[in-house]
């Protein structure tokens, strides 16, 4: 039951990251908060050096891990969430080249933007 629980939490901060990488943007370039923008960029960076590398993400490899090591077939409270997280994730109708063509179009998009809305470091002045 450990491992399932484990591979589980290991969904769900998989579920986060993706979140953050897609739906952070917005956020960050409205709010033009420099150093979550920087942050974002360099892990949309890592996502497309992995897809065109066609490397797995180790969030996935862990997963794998974990799952191979607990009892799968072992229904408990709160796994109906979970499942659908995973659905969210692993997309069957995509294909890997469509994924890697709308990462770097999106990596394209985010750089855009540094160009359009630069980001701006406040200096902290000490009185």
């Amino acid at each position: 039951m450990f491992y399932r629980i484990a591979a589980d939490l290991v969904i769900f901060i998989h579920f986060l990251w993706i979140a953050f990488v897609i739906l952070g943007f917005p956020v960050f370039l409205y709010f033009n908060l420099p150093k979550w923008r920087v942050l974002h960029l360099v892990a949309l960076i890592a996502m497309v050096v992995m897809q065109l590398t066609r490397t797995i993400c180790p969030l996935t490899y862990l997963e794998a891990y974990l799952k191979s090591k607990g009892e799968s077939n072992r229904v408990y409270p709160g796994q109906f969430t979970i499942d659908a997280i995973e659905k969210l994730i692993y997309v069957e109708d995509l294909t890997l080249e469509k994924i890697t063509y709308a990462t770097i179009i999106f990596l394209a998009f985010v750089l855009l933007t540094f160009w359009l809305k630069p980001v701006t470091l406040k200096k902290q002045t000490r009185g």
